[in-house]
């Protein structure tokens, strides 16, 4: 149902008052702040319209009006302008991605970060898994007595970092013979091709280095057998304590239970999803416990691969803000791994 222009300043103007607010906005208020030309009386009447229409809700019979998940959705398909984060921002995100170039998961962290900081809502990144990426190299660097880092890099970065055991006697010359070896046996191959007998055969060649081998060989195998899986990381979870509509002890347990559960917070995100960004409002989610909350994600391309960044907050999101900035974090995300390929 296509509204006319009066009706589309007034929604957006009860819109924008009751996401900053969290409070029903009245006519008599909404004409004094948004200078709209005409009497509250005339206000009222468009709100009873919009009422009609299903666009906005009545919570209570002396109070004002508050957008209804159908308003929140004509407002966002119809006539929402994005908002992407401002210069200064953007190059926060840009130096992000410079500062850790060689470390692929800290720029996952750092993007969820962001995107909790920015939007004020909880933000989740998911990596696809890292199957099709090509091994580049291994490294062993001495630490204090004892402990060695291991770094398996491949093409997307640094994928792994494990601090592992080695016996006391081993120099730094003896870990350079083993990365060679190592390095050897993988260079070039996708992680997906890389089999248990690789890493067996370097176990029988390397024999009398065993416990060094032994523990690196086991990090690099729980990789392998984990490398089909998604990563998924949240950040700002708590950021939905903020929001009055969670004040509740029991929905507040089962929002935070969805976050911190990969498989549920999987459940909720499309599957597929195309180059636009995509919205779910309210009861158009697919779990019960997030039936009151708005998600906002987009996809990656990474290496074949979809993965997929977004954020959670309340029905009375910023749709404007939080579309504008997941938006603008997807395309430096393709760019940087463009870079890469």
């Amino acid at each position: 149902m296509t509204l006319d222009e009066r009706k589309k300043k007034i929604l957006e103007s009860i819109i924008r008052d009751y996401v900053e607010t969290a409070e029903p906005v009245g006519s008599r208020a909404m004409v004094k702040k948004h200078d709209l030309k005409i009497s509250a009386a005339t206000v009222r009447n468009e709100m009873a319209d919009l009422e009609d229409m299903g666009y906005l809700e009545q919570p209570h019979t002396s109070a004002g009006r508050i957008p209804s998940e159908s308003g929140f959705r004509y407002y966002v398909d119809c006539m929402m302008e994005k908002e992407p984060p401002g210069e200064r921002e953007y190059a926060l995100l840009q130096q992000l991605f410079e500062q850790n170039i060689e470390d692929w998961e800290q720029v996952i962290i750092g993007i969820a970060h962001f995107l909790s900081q920015m939007t004020r809502y909880a933000s989740f990144v998911i990596v696809p898994s890292v199957r099709f990426t090509e091994f580049r190299n291994l490294q062993l660097l001495p630490l204090d007595q004892g402990k060695a880092l291991l770094l398996l890099v491949c093409d997307m970065g640094v994928i792994m970092h494990r601090i592992i055991s080695i016996p006391e006697f081993i120099s730094s010359q003896d870990l350079q013979a083993i990365t060679g070896l190592f390095n050897q046996a993988f260079i070039g191959k996708r992680l997906e091709e890389v089999k248990r007998s690789d890493l067996q055969l370097i176990r029988e060649n390397l024999s009398q280095r065993r416990q060094i081998i032994d523990n690196a060989l086991e990090a690099i195998d729980n990789l392998l057998q984990n490398s089909h899986d998604e990563k998924v990381m949240v950040s700002g979870a708590l950021n939905i304590l903020n929001e009055p509509e969670f004040k509740d002890m029991d929905k507040l347990k089962r929002i935070l239970n969805v976050l911190e559960e990969d498989d549920s917070l999987r459940q909720i995100i499309p599957g597929e999803l195309g180059e636009a960004v995509d919205i779910k409002i309210g009861r158009e989610n697919p779990l019960e416990e997030i039936k009151e909350m708005s998600l906002v994600v987009a996809g990656y391309k990474s290496f074949g691969e979809l993965g997929k960044i977004g954020v959670i907050g309340p029905v009375r999101m910023e749709y404007w803000k939080a579309v504008g900035t997941v938006e603008t974090v997807r395309d430096i995300i393709e760019d940087y791994l463009k870079g890469l390929g």
